[in-house]
């Protein structure tokens, strides 16, 4: 093979290898992204903020929890401005995975209801899409673990 054909083949794979390390670096900036909303929704619950809710929710957002009942927006969004908010809510762990357009966050949490001592733990799954606005939750579905 001749210096030009190898200088080639070295320029080709150097941009390959650059552009799988920016998809990397890419894919971690967007699972702390997605980390942060994760975190502001939680929250919502607990400062009864419905702004956020109505911010991060897609309009076809669809959900359910531990007990199998069904979840819209409205119902969402009501739900965060209702009282007694939580008095607490922690993220215990989160892990995100990116597919293109579409991120999957699998986590954690516990939370604390007024008038209660007693903690309450939830795992959950999340799925977000980058839309025109920004990362939108499209779907979530909840369990409470035996413990």
């Amino acid at each position: 093979m001749s210096f030009r054909h190898w200088a080639i083949l070295f320029g080709l794979m150097a941009s390959a290898s650059s552009s799988a390390a920016a998809a990397g670096q890419a894919g971690r900036s967007i699972s702390a992204q997605i980390g942060g909303l994760e975190h502001l929704y939680s929250q919502s619950f607990v400062t009864g903020d419905a702004r956020v809710a109505e911010r991060l929710l897609a309009a076809d957002f669809i959900g359910f929890g531990p007990n199998g009942k069904r979840w819209d927006k409205a119902t969402m969004v009501s739900t965060v401005r209702s009282l007694p908010h939580q008095t607490s809510a922690k993220i215990t762990s989160i892990t995100v995975r990116v597919h293109g357009d579409t991120a999957i966050a699998l986590g954690t949490e516990e939370d604390r209801d007024p008038g209660s001592s007693a903690t309450s733990h939830r795992a959950w799954l999340d799925s977000w899409q980058h839309m025109a606005q920004g990362w939108r939750l499209v779907a979530s579905a909840e369990i409470e673990p035996k413990r």
